[in-house]
């Protein structure tokens, strides 16, 4: 499917589009409980984009709770199901960003959230508001989780969405192909699906359009 996407629909992207890095933590690319490994094939790809556009980029770590008693509501069944990747249990080293992506961060544009969903971190969507941002590429894990939450509020928002389909990925391999089959092409009129190569051909950072 993938394979056919070869240009942005709606048009060029220029300085009012941002690049969001959701996620890509050792917690998500190292051994462990939520390993995985198809999350390391994409790490070229985010690093090209990153790359292109060094001042547009932002990056967000899913910051695990200190224990299932932390946390709130169902989130503590859920951790106390995933009480292995609690900070109590795992540590805070954990959620640092792979180190490819973390020589590319900076402080600034780093943003925490405890939820799927980026903009849950009021900080972020101030971020992007500020910057007079109109567009966000979506790169990072998981593709049916953390990714898809964050594309499904800067659609609400009425931010264009681009998911970079080469540069996203899943531990659960037939929902990140769901999503791209799917579940984005359903959102035709606001999300695009474009390869990171014809995302970064058609991103002019001289340019002020989205």
């Amino acid at each position: 499917m993938n394979s056919d996407v070869t240009s942005l629909p709606f048009g060029p992207l220029g300085r009012s589009a941002f690049h969001i890095c959701v996620d890509m933590q050792r917690i998500f690319l190292e051994p462990g409980p939520w390993f995985g490994p198809p999350g390391l094939e994409i790490i070229p790809n985010i690093c090209a984009l990153a790359d292109h556009a060094a001042d547009r980029v932002l990056f967000t770590r899913f910051i695990t709770a200190q224990d299932a008693d932390h946390a709130k509501g169902a989130w503590q069944r859920y951790y106390r199901h995933w009480d292995a990747v609690t900070q109590q249990k795992a540590g805070s080293e954990i959620l640092r960003l792979h180190s490819d992506l973390a020589r590319r961060a900076r402080a600034e544009n780093v943003y925490d959230k405890i939820t799927h969903d980026a903009f849950d971190n009021p900080a972020f969507g101030m971020r992007l508001a500020e910057e007079g941002a109109t567009t966000v590429v979506l790169s990072g894990v998981e593709t049916d989780v953390c990714v898809l939450a964050t594309a499904l509020s800067a659609v609400d928002l009425g931010y264009r969405v681009i998911i970079a389909t080469d540069a996203v990925a899943s531990s659960a391999p037939a929902s990140h192909d769901a999503c791209l089959a799917h579940v984005y092409p359903r959102f035709d009129q606001q999300v695009e699906l474009a390869l990171t190569a014809d995302i970064i051909a058609q991103w002019s950072l001289s340019c002020p359009s989205s």
